[in-house]
């Protein structure tokens, strides 16, 4: 399992349109950092290999992965980042660094959240 902790919220980060969240670690640029909400994790973290059916967790509330884009798990392993949608997955035009998550709800998500990548 990986645990990542929320430490800061980009002003653009969450809009209720568009159920889809994009995480980063902290060497996100500036740019990136409006848009994006910013994990750290330990520095001994271990490496993740997420599929269809592992879980994620903000806090307490758990999501199942529906698919795995194939960027997704290289990009978090490395880079902390992986865009995660909240949204059907498209026949076509998936996001490749990105997973798709059910339910279809946007999570609560604060400064000091554990997002935990359970495989």
């Amino acid at each position: 399992m990986l645990v990542g902790t929320v430490t800061a919220i980009g002003e653009n980060a969450i809009s209720k349109k568009d159920p889809m969240i994009i995480l980063f670690g902290e060497q996100a640029t500036e740019e990136i950092r409006t848009v994006a909400i910013i994990q750290s994790f330990e520095e001994d973290k271990e490496t993740v290999k997420l599929q269809t059916g592992d879980t994620i967790s903000f806090d307490e509330k758990v999501y199942t992965i529906e698919t795995v884009g194939s960027l997704a798990n290289e990009n978090l392993n490395t880079i902390g980042h992986v865009t995660l949608s909240f949204s059907e997955v498209p026949k076509d035009d998936r996001i490749e660094s990105g997973i798709y998550l059910a339910p279809h709800e946007l999570p609560e998500v604060s400064v000091g959240t554990k997002i935990s990548y359970n495989n």
